[in-house]
């Protein structure tokens, strides 16, 4: 259960979203108004994320489901605080925190400690035993590519262009913020792909799973520095809703991941106690 939830998490740690041309409107009156496009705004903050090293971010995400199966009420949560430390080239992570669980009455907390390496591979510390396990290749290669696929900024140029008409995007005396309200079927291709993870967690992923997916009150929202063009915010709040067969289900996701200490950290490699006492 652990490492389904690691997935999920290493599924949100890397958003870059699109380039478009409208001009940001001033959230308040600011002397430090800009006039660059929006176009203008993610050609530079992609291409400071091309050149990023590392950095640190902090994870809070909250996920609530009900379900209704044969009439009956299915109630559980999740919840995960975690701090993790990116390195880009070679690429790799360590995480360190907690993933709390409630269902029906019944709640349990487990910390969450990990390092994923380009090189070493996928290392999760198990919280009963408290011991650290090797992840299968197989398995560490998928994430792997996943993770890559979600950095690459051109893939996710291409995805949101289609989009243009549903951003807000605005600016205040330090940031540019960037707001996707997700509606209707649109959005679902891209949300499903940012998401995938952590919904597999709840249901199977299927072509009529997705068919039956739609979406309520939910949002995208990105906040990028002004003077730097580093990604200083990334908040997600989507509610899921599904009806398959007369089972139906709401997912309610609430993500925000914190940026800082931008190429400040020191290289990330597997200590060598972990690699020497992991069991396969």
């Amino acid at each position: 259960m652990k490492k389904r939830y690691t997935l999920a998490i290493l599924a949100l740690v890397v958003f870059v979203l699109a380039a478009f041309g409208y001009f940001a409107t001033s959230l308040i009156d600011t002397q430090g108004e800009s006039n660059l496009t929006l176009h203008q705004v993610f050609k530079k903050a992609i291409k400071r994320q091309q050149t990023l090293k590392n950095v640190h971010a902090d994870v809070d995400m909250e996920q609530q489901t009900e379900m209704i199966v044969d009439g009956v009420i299915v109630q559980f949560s999740t919840s995960s605080d975690l701090a993790m430390e990116i390195q880009q080239k070679p690429m790799a992570m360590y995480t360190k925190g907690t993933v709390a669980m409630e269902m029906e009455g019944e709640s349990m907390e487990m910390p969450m400690e990990m390092y994923m390496s380009e090189s070493d591979g996928f290392y999760l510390l198990t919280g009963e035993e408290n011991q650290w396990a090797k992840i299968p290749d197989n398995e560490y290669e998928q994430v792997l590519a996943q993770t890559g696929a979600k950095a690459d900024a051109t893939a996710q140029l291409k995805k949101l262009k289609r989009f243009i008409n549903d951003f807000e995007f605005k600016q205040d005396d330090t940031s540019y913020l960037l707001t996707l309200n997700i509606e209707g079927d649109k959005l679902k291709e891209f949300i499903v792909g940012q998401l995938g993870s952590v919904i597999e967690g709840t249901v199977e992923m299927t072509s009529e799973t997705v068919k039956a997916m739609s979406f309520e009150d939910s949002k995208y929202e990105l906040v990028i520095n002004k003077e730097t063009f580093d990604t200083n915010e990334i908040n997600m709040d989507i509610t899921i809703l599904m009806d398959i067969e007369d089972q139906q289900a709401q997912i309610k996701n609430d993500a925000s991941i914190k940026y800082s200490k931008f190429d400040e950290l020191d290289e990330i490699t597997v200590p060598k106690e972990v690699k020497d006492n992991a069991v396969f």
